[in-house]
């Protein structure tokens, strides 16, 4: 019994070390948000004194806390600081609509508002695109309600269309879908995203020429890898005494 306790243990200290290691290696990725395995006991409910069975991953969550502001200087780089999230569609996702913080985004040759993915950000009013006539397009600022405006090549002043920047929010943040490069997706548990709206409002606010940091805080992270490592020892150590006995009872016979 103990064997199996002790490799209860050692699978989920390897979750626990997983876990860490991602939100470490993402320390320096725009928008990342960390995440937190948790753990609940196995018991025997056959067992007179309920004996313990071990440990058991029961999830692994995401924590949503605001990340560092850095400053850039670029217009379009846009950070959030409150809740919400950038709605973009389109690129490589099959015109699938997800959900970011990382707000580095670039006018495209075509005019579209894009992310380094090439996903069209989305307005209040639709997707964000200057008319190809325009470009190329100097002094773009994005202001305080979300609204962009540049200079057109012919010294024109220009909006794109699609409205102002928005963002949405959602019921249940914990319950998206992580998808890769800092993207999730709406679920059940999430909910519906909330209509996209411009800032400032009750979701939050939009700072231009700055990005919002990983909210990864690596001296947590450190101590968390030494308590699984830890614990993965002490559990590798169990395995070991009960095959000592083990071995000592078969000597004994």
């Amino acid at each position: 019994m103990s064997m199996y306790t002790g490799l209860s243990g050692i699978k989920a200290a390897n979750t626990d070390l997983n876990t860490t290691s991602h939100n470490i290696a993402n320390a320096g990725t725009t928008g990342f948000k960390n995440s937190r395995a948790e753990f609940g006991d196995l018991v025997d409910s056959n067992a007179a004194l309920g004996g313990g069975l071990g440990v058991k991953a029961q999830a692994v969550n995401q924590l949503f806390q605001q990340g560092g502001v850095i400053t850039t200087g670029n217009a379009l780089d846009l950070a959030i600081t409150g809740n919400g999230f950038f709605q973009v569609q389109g690129g490589g996702d099959d015109g699938q609509t997800l959900y970011t913080r990382a707000g580095s985004f670039h006018v495209a040759a075509d005019g579209r508002v894009v992310n380094n993915l090439g996903q069209q950000l989305q307005g209040t009013e639709g997707p964000l695109q200057f008319e190809a006539d325009s470009l190329p397009l100097s002094n773009i600022t994005v202001n305080d309600d979300g609204t962009i405006t540049a200079t057109g090549s012919g010294g024109e002043a220009v909006s794109p269309e699609g409205g102002a920047v928005g963002l949405v929010d959602f019921p249940n943040p914990q319950g998206l879908k992580k998808i890769s490069d800092t993207q999730w997706a709406e679920t059940v548990d999430s909910g519906a995203p909330t209509d996209i709206a411009a800032p400032p409002g009750n979701i939050g606010t939009i700072m231009s020429g700055a990005l919002e940091a990983s909210n990864v805080d690596l001296t947590e992270q450190l101590v968390n890898m030494i308590i699984a490592q830890r614990n993965f020892q002490a559990n590798a150590q169990t395995i070991t005494t009960e095959n000592t006995l083990t071995q000592t009872v078969i000597n004994i016979r």
